[in-house]
């Protein structure tokens, strides 16, 4: 074992000059007393991926010995339990003021109740905070490394550099944002490394779900700060605001050369851009100095914007932070060492490198810059009251609870963890110029008590403005750009190289749209009797099971706050006949699936019902007590207590008008069925992950996860089967599966093509659906590049495809990147069981439209008048190639049926308006027609 290990540090010596060279210890002299990483781990930077346990320990070496300087503090666990840390690190004097120096950036946070002049004598006597982010991608393994480098450097080093960086700034050091990711990375490569710079390596070539940006339910955490869905971001979002740092920079890899700031455009219009501008400027200019220092390559304004507010850098933003990403070169996926294209070997050692010259440069720059980034902190929140009070068409939104009070009550949860001040009307009031999000309609309204109402004239205006706004305008240079791209590619040949766009990510997300709740935008902000919500998120402390057992969200893990006016449970006694409850909210579904799997039989409504007096929408849920067991009427109310959900007891099958009642024969017992989910190489991972958490964690499902290629000699033991976003089905299935696929529908499965793959199973060549895509004659074999997100790139760092495809002519639909589309329902079929109005908000990504089928149904489809509701679309190109297409497709197959999805409803779990099309498709797929 110790010659292998020698034969790897012999080939990691033979490094490129820049390793050689560079010393991590050249900014001494340092405290004896405090030991080197090194020491602690036996091998020096670059030689080993560290994980998270030798991680803490050597933190806590550091902090033992060097108590004076730093502090550790425990943020939260993840997912899989994990310790979530910050090591903070700063002279003394700041040490034994935290508390004091928090209380007063807090001030600086409030214009309200702190003047300009207040302000500036805080900016002259307060340290900065810079916050240093690591391992939000964990697979991107340099930035861990380099944080133990940093940590050492602040909490040992005596030289000047350092203690100007001591005296101005409190660093807070979170060296393991996504511990998952990281962990599952490092023990697999540091299990088959050998230091191969080759490109077909085994090393450089980690098996499905080992490398990869995602936590345990492989979601990228560096989207996630938007829904903030996972423990992670949870955790972390409250510790920002507990520090409220200045600056914040993401720490990620492996690009061709490093990527510093400044950004590209687009920059989110919710940000002030010229203060955007000038600090990156400032940021950039420092770092490159530094880089330049060693000769090193990097590139700034390229490829990484500042558009979407739910990565680490925009985020931070948009709570008045100079957010940065920096991409380093080394490391990941490129492992010990790899192989550039001229030749040279670029290692590991290089890419943790350049992230710690590059913390220390940024640190340094905020220590020379102190006071003024704190003045423009302040100007930051000031400047986004004053500007937002007169410069938005929008001075107030209204989220009404109306008939999905749970979901209203996530979203605002949301904007109570982002810090955003929330209301709730105690008594009515009423709007002269209320706009609806989806129609787009306006005039005078008039809302109930217990409405939340968010109101622009307060601190976080900004990022209300991010989150809520019912667009996000780009910048007019940047759209310009893309469509001169456009021209140009319309003009070359097909064999021609054609322009790739620089759309980086989605360009539509407004949170009011995605939930599909009933909010509105006001153009006044009258006096409102009301009550400000008051919730504290304690995330240290929140109590950690194994994910496995966690269950489906209840009421419970709401804020006690937000569970004012969810009533659940039984009314109307002990029930002779049934149970019934509407379908017509999420939890309805919980309750529904929770009393499956407990054995109780449960019905679905398939007519509009009557039933003790009572009228029931169709898609209404029924318990007939004869055909439960006894144990039933305590269940059932115990039940629909845990999940909010009303549930009436009827105690007659006698029905007094109409033709349906609990014994008509529309009246059909639903099938508990048995659902497979497909995973392995060629299904994105993320999409596997979406897909995963909604089933486990959201609704309680079972299912079982199938490698694909495993999939066709199993199907007999499932009624439903997943196909997530991905791009290997073809050749996985080939032909013989493809036949056993079909069989298997014919014979009263349920096929779901989710994404991409419902791009496979419009493949002409296969006989699951007449459905075809607009403008291609391609076999639609869903093999597309990507993590299985059609057309939206992997995290940053890996092999990007192009966002939106540039190949398409004129005659064919461009790719959309990521926008919201106004798409009808068609209420009577029974996929859309659960859903009242006649249109839906949607997204639409990609070029992948979808001709109706000529056997089937489209239970939602876009039909007729202006379809762009939010985000980028391109101008005689979506609407006219978008419309008359469908975006969820029902096949009957047999005595089976396959259901696509034009994109993938689950996508990033921001999308909770579309669960009940799915979920129905699981659930009342197997036993309606």
């Amino acid at each position: 074992m110790r010659t292998v290990a020698l034969a790897v540090i012999a080939l990691l010596s033979a490094s490129s000059a820049g390793a050689q060279e560079f010393d991590f210890y050249a900014n001494g002299p340092y405290r004896p007393d405090v030991p080197r990483p090194a020491t602690i781990l036996d091998y020096e930077p670059g030689e080993f991926h560290t994980n998270h346990g030798n991680m803490l320990r050597v933190v806590e070496a550091i902090a033992n010995t060097a108590d004076d300087r730093v502090r550790v503090f425990r943020y939260g666990r993840s997912v899989e339990g994990r310790p979530l840390i910050l090591v903070v690190v700063s002279a003394p004097e700041n040490i034994a003021r935290l508390d004091e120096i928090r209380a007063n950036i807090r001030r600086l946070r409030d214009p309200r109740s702190t003047s300009r002049q207040e302000a500036a004598a805080i900016a002259r006597s307060t340290p900065a905070i810079g916050w240093m982010n690591y391992a939000n991608d964990g697979n991107e393994t340099a930035a861990l490394e380099a944080a133990l480098q940093v940590a050492y450097q602040l909490a040992a080093g005596e030289d000047s550099m350092t203690q100007a960086i001591l005296q101005n700034v409190v660093t807070v050091i979170n060296p393991a944002h996504n511990p998952e990711s990281h962990e599952r990375f490092v023990e697999w490569y540091n299990a088959f490394a050998v230091g191969d710079s080759s490109h077909s390596s085994l090393e450089h070539d980690a098996p499905w779900g080992m490398s990869t940006n995602n936590n345990h339910y492989q979601f990228d955490l560096n989207r996630d700060a938007l829904g903030i869905i996972q423990r992670e971001t949870r955790a972390i979002i409250a510790a920002h605001h507990e520090w409220s740092p200045q600056v914040f920079v993401d720490h990620h890899g492996q690009t061709t050369q490093f990527f510093m700031p400044p950004p590209v455009l687009p920059i989110n219009p919710s940000l002030p851009k010229e203060q955007i501008v000038r600090w990156t400027e400032i940021y950039g200019r420092g770092n490159g100095a530094a880089f330049d220092r060693y000769g090193w390559n990097y590139y700034v304004r390229d490829v990484f914007d500042l558009h979407y507010p739910g990565y680490w850098d925009s985020w931070p933003a948009l709570n008045g932070a100079t957010g940065m990403t920096y991409e380093t070169d080394g490391g990941g996926s490129k492992g010990y060492r790899w192989s550039r294209d001229d030749g040279t070997v670029l290692t590991f050692r290089d890419g943790i490198a350049k992230h710690f010259t590059a913390s220390l440069a940024t640190l340094r720059t905020t220590a020379e810059h102190r006071e003024e980034r704190l003045r423009d902190y302040y100007e930051f929140f000031r400047s986004g009251m004053d500007e937002f009070a007169g410069g938005r068409p929008w001075k107030r939104f209204v989220i009404v609870p109306g008939d999905e009070p749970e979901r209203a009550a996530r979203l605002v949860e949301i904007l109570l963890r982002d810090g955003v001040e929330v209301s709730v009307a105690s008594e009515s009031f009423g709007a002269g110029a209320a706009h609806e999000y989806l129609s787009g309609r306006s005039g005078r309204r008039e809302f109930p008590v217990g409405s939340y109402v968010i109101d622009l004239a307060q601190p976080q205006a900004r990022l209300i403005d991010a989150l809520l706004a019912p667009d996000a305008e780009m910048d007019s240079a940047f759209v310009n750009e893309q469509l001169r791209r456009r021209a140009l590619n319309a003009r070359r040949g097909s064999r021609a190289a054609r322009e790739r766009f620089q759309f980086y990510d989605i360009t539509a997300w407004s949170l009011p749209l995605s939930f599909g709740v009933e909010a509105y935008w006001l153009e006044d902000a009258g006096r409102v009797a009301a009550r400000p919500l008051e919730v504290e998120f304690d995330e240290v402390n929140v109590p950690w099971r194994p994910p496995a057992y966690l269950g489906a969200r209840d009421l419970a893990k709401l804020p006690e706050a937000l569970r004012a006016g969810i009533d659940g449970g039984v009314t109307g006694g002990r029930a002779v006949t049934a149970y019934i409850f509407r379908y017509d909210r999420d939890a309805a579904l919980r309750l529904a699936i929770a009393l499956m799997d407990e054995g109780f039989k449960v019905a679905v409504s398939a007519r509009p019902l009557r039933a003790g007096g009572v009228s029931y929408p169709r898609g209404a849920l029924v318990v007939r007590v004869t055909r439960n067991p006894e144990s039933i009427h305590e269940r059932i109310d115990e039940l629909a207590r845990r999940f909010g959900v009303p549930v009436d007891a009827v105690h007659t099958a006698y029905y007094d008008e109409g033709p349906t009642g609990v014994g008509s024969n529309p009246v059909v017992t639903l099938r508990y069925p048995r659902v497979a989910v497909a995973a392995g190489e060629g299904v994105g991972t993320s999409s596997y992950g979406h897909t995963w958490y909604l089933l486990e964690r959201e609704y309680g499902l079972p299912f079982t996860g199938l490698r694909v290629e495993a999939i066709t000699g199993r199907l007999d033991n499932f009624d439903v089967l997943i196909l997530p976003p991905g791009w290997g089905y073809g050749r996985a299935f080939g032909e013989s599966g493809a036949e056993a696929l079909e069989e298997w529908v014919r014979d009263g499965g349920v096929l779901i093509g989710l994404g991409s793959a419902a791009q496979y199973l419009a493949d002409p060549d296969l006989g699951f659906t007449t459905a075809r895509l607009v403008g291609r004659d391609d076999d639609g074999d869903g093999d597309d590049e990507g993590d299985g997100e059609k057309y939206l790139p992997p995290a940053a760092g890996e092999t990007m495809p192009p966002l939106v495809s540039s190949e398409a002519g004129e005659d064919d639909p461009l790719g959309v990147p990521g926008a919201i589309m106004r798409a009808a329902l068609d209420l009577t079929h029974p996929l859309t069981f659960g859903y009242e109005a006649e249109s839906i908000a949607v997204l639409v990504s990609g070029s992948d439209f979808y001709q109706p089928s000529e056997s089937g149904s489209s239970p939602v489809a876009f039909v007729g008048g202006d379809l762009a509701v939010a985000g980028f679309t391109w101008p005689e190109n979506t609407q006219k190639f978008l419309e008359d297409t469908a975006w969820m497709i029902d096949e009957p197959l047999g005595r089976g049926r396959v259901v696509l999805f034009a994109d993938d409803p689950n996508y990033r779990h921001l999308w909770p308006s579309l669960n009940r099309l799915f979920l129905n498709a699981i659930l009342i797929g197997p036993t309606l027609r």
